[in-house]
Formats: structure tokens, C-alpha cells, sequence
């Protein structure tokens, strides 16, 4: 799955919803659900796997930058959802200690600001106050990692700078830029034309904006890659993005049919 999608709006709604940050004034503790469907636990226990996995792996070879971004990448996802804001900024922790270590070595590896950015935001949810000092490491993780390589994780550095400009509060509380955000989640597109979560979280902006003939016509290119997506991305790590994307999509046409 998409790290994006697995942080963008997780990082600012429930990214900070899904590779992205919540406003600061949304940051906020929450305590782990009484029960959940049998599909969320399917989704739980699939991370809970992957992220002991990546765990295992890394203690076996710390020093291996790889196993290090998978790491911070299986406890970003692990995190992702979980309503425990101990446990939330416990993985997070984990997950930015492991690429803080490894870029002390290897400084030119995108995939480590990366994933060091995402767990920024993971532990920017159990915050208030130092929210906003995170989410200017976040801002720079993720300019390095563009820098590094724009094109890792489906344009994921744009992609999450573009949500994080959108969705922060403007200076002096934030770094919130109507005109960056734009700007990266266009180019996000750009660079991942195919993949759906850039055109929605561009097209949700969009609307947001009041450029209706925009949104109208991204949306449009957005349901004619959705048949070959399906197909491209159809494995089991990718069955929670899908659910998340359907119901942003329907409420997309939704709201672009109240503006013909």
C-alpha cells in the first residue's frame, strides 16, 4: 500500500486520517476502541504481522539502512488507526529513532526522511503544543526526500508536503500554504498520474478551493485510471486504501454534482 495513504490523511484527520497531518487544533488523545469488524481486525493483525516481521529483520541487521526504513515504515503503518496514544507514539518513536540512526550513515537516502516524516506525523497526533515543532521536521523530512527522489512511494514526498501545506494551520501557527499545496499536489500528479490517491487528495483540495472546472476535470482522468488501478493494485495491503478511497470518491461526485 501507498505509505501516503497509509499516512496522508492519517497524519492530519485520522493521517493526520491517512502519506499525511491534522490541523493542530484536531490533534487530540483518544483511548482504543471497546470492538472492531472482522475486516478492521483482518487489517490490525496484518500490520501487527508486517511490523514484527520488519522488526526482527532489523534487530538482525541494525546497521542495514534498508531495514531500517522498512521498519519505519511497518511501525507508521502499524500506528496508523490505533486510538492509544501511548501506544501511537510508542511505535513512532521506534520507527524515527531507526532513521535517525541510519541517516547518521547513510544521509542521502530518500526512503529514510521519508518514513522519517510519517512518523513525525504519527506522534504529532499524541501532541498539542509541540505539534507544531514536529510538523516543521515533517516539512523538512519530506523536502529532502523529494530532493532525494520525488518519485518514491507514488510521489510520496509531494504528495504528503502538498496535504501538509493544505491542511496546517497558516504562520504564525503553522506552515499552511494554499499556493505549496497546490503546487505539490499537482506536481504529485505529475509525477504518479496513475495512482488514485494523488487526483483525490488533489481533487478534495480542489473543491475546497472553489475551482470547480479543476476539480471536475481531474476527477473526470481520476475514474478512467480506476479500472487499471484496481488491476495494478489489487493485493491484500492495498484492500484498506481501496475502502478509504471508494468512500472519498463517492463523496467527491457527490459534491461535484451540486456544481455542474
Amino acid at each position: 500500500m501507498s505509505t501516503a495513504t497509509r499516512i496522508h490523511r492519517k497524519m492530519l484527520t485520522p493521517w493526520f486520517a491517512r502519506c499525511g497531518v491534522v490541523t493542530l487544533l484536531q490533534l487530540g488523545l483518544f483511548g482504543e476502541p471497546l470492538s472492531l469488524p472482522s475486516s478492521a481486525r483482518s487489517e490490525t493483525e496484518r500490520r501487527s504481522q508486517v511490523y514484527g516481521t520488519a522488526r526482527e529483520a532489523y534487530l538482525r541487521e541494525s546497521t542495514d539502512s534498508q531495514r531500517a526504513w522498512e521498519l519505519a515504515r511497518a511501525c507508521f503503518d502499524r500506528a496508523e488507526g490505533l486510538r492509544s496514544a501511548p501506544v501511537k507514539a510508542a511505535l513512532a518513536t521506534e520507527g524515527i529513532e531507526a532513521c535517525q540512526k541510519a541517516l547518521q550513515t547513510q544521509p542521502a537516502s530518500a526512503s529514510l526522511h521519508y518514513y522519517l516524516g510519517l512518523n513525525l506525523g504519527q506522534l504529532a497526533q499524541t501532541r498539542t503544543l509541540s505539534a507544531l515543532r514536529l510538523v516543521r521536521q515533517m516539512e523538512q523530512s519530506w523536502l529532502t526526500s523529494r530532493l532525494l527522489d520525488a518519485a518514491l512511494d507514488h510521489a510520496g514526498p509531494d504528495r504528503s508536503l502538498g496535504i501538509l501545506y493544505a491542511e496546517c494551520p497558516r504562520a504564525p501557527f503553522g506552515v499552511g500554504n494554499r499556493e505549496k499545496a497546490r503546487h505539490h499536489l499537482e506536481r504529485s500528479v505529475e509525477l504518479a498520474p496513475n495512482h488514485p490517491e494523488n487526483r483525490i487528495y488533489l481533487v478534495e483540495h480542489l473543491l475546497n478551493w472553489k475551482d470547480f472546472p479543476a476539480a471536475h476535470r481531474h476527477f473526470d482522468s481520476l475514474e478512467t485510471l480506476l479500472p487499471a488501478a484496481r488491476q495494478r493494485l489489487s493485493d491484500d495491503s492495498w484492500t484498506a486504501a481501496w475502502v478509504d478511497w471508494t468512500s472519498r470518491i463517492q463523496s467527491l461526485r457527490s459534491r461535484l454534482n451540486s456544481h455542474p
